[in-house]
């Protein structure tokens, strides 16, 4: 079984984005606090709070 891991960061309006997804979780840290989204709907849903 093949597993796929995905790690980067970004900045939105100024406020650094650290993405991981992969091994059965997804996480984003923003500015320092950590949410647990757990699709990347979930994902795309904290991007657009930010922008």
């Amino acid at each position: 079984m093949n597993h796929i891991t995905m790690h980067g960061s970004l900045t939105v309006n100024g406020r650094t984005v650290i993405v991981h997804v992969g091994d059965g979780e997804a996480n984003a840290t923003v500015d320092g606090t950590h949410f647990n989204v757990r699709s990347l709907w979930k994902l795309y849903q904290l991007l657009r709070l930010l922008v």
